[in-house]
């Protein structure tokens, strides 16, 4: 017996699973500014959390989330890296 799932026929392959591009702004205890951009941010900014990036080696380094927020085509990760660069110093952001 099939479930109502399973019957389910969808319009694109993988439509469930599907998500868009996000662009995520942290905080970090040193006060330089982590930008960038995942489908699953929360996974991402663990995984930074956890110290699994290159750029931000050590384990606990975010304060904050400053926020997230979807790419179009206005927002993008170079066009919001260059405005915080422009606001906050080059020396300041650390593209992640």
């Amino acid at each position: 017996m099939q479930t109502a799932l399973q019957n389910k026929v969808f319009t694109q392959p993988n439509e469930l699973a599907q998500k868009t591009q996000q662009i995520y702004v942290l905080e970090l205890f040193d006060g330089r500014i982590a930008i960038g951009s995942s489908t699953h941010p929360a996974t991402r900014i663990r995984n930074i959390n956890a110290g699994a990036c290159r750029a931000i080696p050590k384990s606990l380094q975010i304060k904050r989330i400053v926020g997230i927020k979807e790419v179009n085509e206005e927002r993008t990760l170079p066009s919001v890296v260059a405005q915080f660069c422009r606001d906050f110093g080059e020396d300041k952001i650390v593209c992640v």
